[in-house]
This record gives C-alpha cells, structure tokens and sequence, in this order.
C-alpha cells in the first residue's frame, strides 16, 4: 500500500484536532476569552505543531476563535451567534431547495427518503451522533441536487460548527422521534407540496431548531457563573 503523503496525514490530523477543540468551546469547556497556545495544544494532543495550526485557522474560518501567530483567544458563540446563523443557514438552504426542486424533485425526494431511514434507526437506538450526522446529510441533499458549487461551499464552511450544535442538543433529548417526524414532514412537502408550502414549512423547521440551540447559550449569558 503506498505511503500517504505527510500533508495529507497533517489534514486530518488537523481536522480530527479542530473537531475537539470545536466540541470544547460550544460545550463551554473553553470559555470566551481562554487562550489556545499552539506549543501547549500540540504537547496535550501529541502533535507536531502543523496539525495545531491547521485546526485553529479552520475555527478561526469559523469565527469560533479569533489568532495571531501563535495563540488564539476563544471567541465562542452566544444566543446572538445561534441567530446569525440560522439566519445564514435559512437564506441558504431556501435557495438550494428552491434551486433543488426545480432541478431534480424525484432525485430530491429519494434522496432525502434515503436519509430518513438511517434518522429512524437511530433515533430508535438512541444513538444521538448518528442521529445528527443523519440530519445534516439529509440537509446536504438540498445542495447536492442543487449543484450550485460556491453555495455548497459555504455550507461546507459552517456545517461542522451546526453539526456539533445539534449533537450537543440531542444527546440531552431520550426521545428523538418528533424530530424524525418534522423531517418527514419537510420531505412529504418537498415530493408533493408547492414551493412555496415547502419553504414556508422549511423556515419553521429551523426556527424552532434556532430556537431550541439557542436555549443553553441563553442561559450561559444571564448566568455566567
């Protein structure tokens, strides 16, 4: 088997770091204003420092951090935060919805049926990370048949920090199953509704996801102790 290259190895090694560093300031383990130094973060997770650097620009990309050469001082997300992007996400999944259904409505339809299964699975086994990897696939779908490249783009920007926000909330949920029925909702709309009907139902769909995520960082403002 040949050797994979060391750059590529540092990609995921700097994926796999900003994925847990990413976890840690929305669960609240790092607070706004901690510093991240790349010397001491690269000795906790046994790296070399190329890794590190990878990682923290990608949450720097993701306005989860704010850098200069070598640390970088927690921003973290507030309620005002959760707003801004659901209102990003909003505007952007409506447009490649609408883009979608005019492309592609049996694709469209399928695709996000095929979603719907592996949400069932696991919302009864209880398995709240596969849950949520489901539920943003089933999201994605709306790009995928969209095809519209640079609008994929930014939703490949912001759908790591998005997914750790949902998995956060649902493992605080036993029951994931009005979830699964407000996706399959969306779907039905989407294989026989009108574009309008299917927007309307979408807005409402995140709403009350922005709604719900916002909750703990809500709370996290009016009592900061």
């Amino acid at each position: 088997m040949p050797e994979i290259p060391t750059t590529i190895k540092q990609v995921a090694l700097g994926d796999q770091v900003a994925d847990e560093l990413r976890r840690m300031i929305i669960t609240g383990r790092y607070a706004p204003g901690d510093s991240l130094v790349e010397g001491h973060l690269a000795e906790r997770f046994d790296l070399s420092r190329g890794p590190i650097r990878d990682a923290l620009k990608t949450l720097a990309a993701e306005g989860l951090i704010d850098t200069n050469r070598r640390s970088a001082t927690v921003v973290g997300l507030s309620a005002a935060d959760i707003d801004e992007l659901f209102s990003l996400r909003e505007a952007m999944e409506t447009l490649a919805l609408r883009i979608a259904l005019d492309t592609d409505r049996p694709r469209l339809a399928a695709e996000l049926e095929q979603t719907l299964k592996a949400m069932r699975t696991a919302a009864r086994t209880r398995d709240a990370e596969s849950y949520t990897a489901a539920d943003l696939r089933f999201h994605s779908v709306f790009y995928s048949t969209a095809g519209h490249r640079r609008l994929a783009d930014v939703w490949a920007q912001y759908r790591p920090t998005i997914e750790m926000l949902l998995l956060a909330s649902n493992e605080r949920y036993d029951d994931l199953g009005p979830s699964v029925a407000a996706h399959e909702l969306l779907a039905r709309l989407v294989a026989t509704g009108e574009p309008d009907a299917v927007a309307a139902e979408l807005h409402a769909h995140l709403d009350n996801a922005r709604l719900r995520l916002r909750e703990p960082f809500a709370r996290r403002t009016a009592d900061p102790g």
